[in-house]
């Protein structure tokens, strides 16, 4: 399956993502938009939110490789006046590279969505104990623990791009020079 990523304009991913779902035949493409879970404290009490990780995208599943989607796709990423653009490395290269799209997988679960993560910070480094950071905290650049979140670095479409994930830190463990 290849992976492709329209850019579109905020707050219209929701709408893209249905427009195409009625559009595109499913068996061949199927539209998505990877979300992410949020912890946030109201009223005393630490909720759950889902939003999107990327505002303003929309990827989308397809077994059609790169020339053939374009010709699919193409009158319909035209006529939308939501749509801005399909995201490209060049002009013939235009389905999301295996390893970016294997990262974010890894990252996922089957609704598109990273869960919380949790974890431990032991002096300045943090371990990951459970959700879908276990193991990857190299790709975690910064902690805040106030908001319950985590800034991490992940590749798209050959950008890089700093995205916040849920992140729980249960205990904080000074560290032993201190």
């Amino acid at each position: 399956m290849y992976w492709y990523v329209l850019f579109v304009k905020s707050g219209k991913e929701r709408k893209v993502e249905q427009c195409l779902r009625k559009e595109l035949d499913t068996d061949i493409s199927i539209p998505f938009i990877p979300l992410q879970e949020i912890l946030f404290r109201r009223s005393g009490t630490v909720r759950k939110e889902i939003r999107p990780l990327f505002p303003g995208y929309v990827f989308i599943e397809s077994i059609l490789p790169g020339q053939d989607f374009l010709e699919e796709t193409n009158y319909l990423i035209n006529k939308s006046g939501d749509i801005i653009s399909l995201l490209k490395y060049s002009d013939t290269e235009v389905a999301m590279k295996e390893s970016e799209k294997l990262r974010l997988l890894s990252l996922c679960n089957n609704d598109h969505c990273i869960e919380v993560s949790y974890g431990i910070i032991e002096g300045d480094k943090i371990h990951i104990f459970d959700g879908p950071l276990k193991g990857m905290e190299s790709i975690v650049r910064k902690v805040n623990r106030h908001k319950r979140e985590a800034l991490i670095e992940i590749e798209i479409m050959g950008d890089v791009r700093l995205v916040t994930v849920a992140l729980e830190v249960v205990k904080k463990v000074p560290d032993c020079n201190d």
